[in-house]
């Protein structure tokens, strides 16, 4: 061996993720509002610990950007299911602390599936002019799909009815949509995509849940 040879470095392999990798943990911005859909005093029947060693969970699902968390939760603080604040204000409260995990809808208990439609809903109709913005401003995602069409019940028919509408003038209400279209639930409709949404089964494009983008 050459003494020019002697100090070649080896070559490093090619950086490889462990098994087992931890992901990033999760949070929720302070300025979030988001909404009690369970309470757990005593975290998960699955979990392997002792009833009284598990945290109390708190599964919530935050807005505007439709994201389904496990939270710890204060056990002694006046916390009730569907409350609804700023994630800093429960914080600052300490009715809830640190993120868990983010989850998805199969995760939910039966109490938060039973009630997350509802909830969904009341959002929809609070933040009127956000999902209107979206029928008068919704796009093409391909050449062939466009955005209206991956709404629950709009089909081909619905959607140029409802383009030509806007065209003419701008939605103002989901009074108005309904009074201009023959889609009369735009509501339901939209809280049946979110939901969809965050089945994730099947689901391409995601209009309105970043639970996609958070992983």
């Amino acid at each position: 061996m050459s003494g020019r040879d002697r100090y070649i470095k080896p070559s490093r392999k090619p950086y490889q993720r462990k098994e087992g990798f931890r992901k990033k943990k999760q949070f929720i911005k302070k300025e979030r509002d988001v909404v009690i859909l369970d309470l757990l005093p005593h975290g998960h029947i699955r979990d392997e610990k002792p009833s009284w060693a598990r945290n109390p969970l708190a599964q919530v699902i935050s807005f505007p950007d439709f994201v389904l968390y496990e939270v710890k939760y204060n056990r002694e603080s006046e916390i009730k299911v569907q409350d609804k604040n700023t994630f800093e204000y429960f914080n600052e409260k300490r009715k809830l602390n640190e993120v868990l995990r983010k989850i998805d809808f199969k995760d939910l208990t039966n109490t938060s599936k039973a009630l997350i439609q509802t909830i969904i809903e009341n959002e929809i109709i609070e933040t009127e002019e956000l999902f209107i913005n979206f029928f008068n401003n919704s796009t093409s995602i391909t050449p062939r799909l466009h955005a209206l069409k991956l709404i629950p019940g709009i089909g081909t028919k619905h959607m140029w009815e409802l383009l030509n509408a806007r065209e003419r003038q701008k939605f103002m209400t989901y009074q108005d949509i309904a009074d201009r279209t023959s889609l009369s639930s735009p509501v339901k409709q939209l809280t049946l995509r979110i939901i969809k949404e965050l089945q994730r089964e099947g689901i391409k494009y995601y209009l309105f849940s970043k639970t996609k983008r958070y992983e």
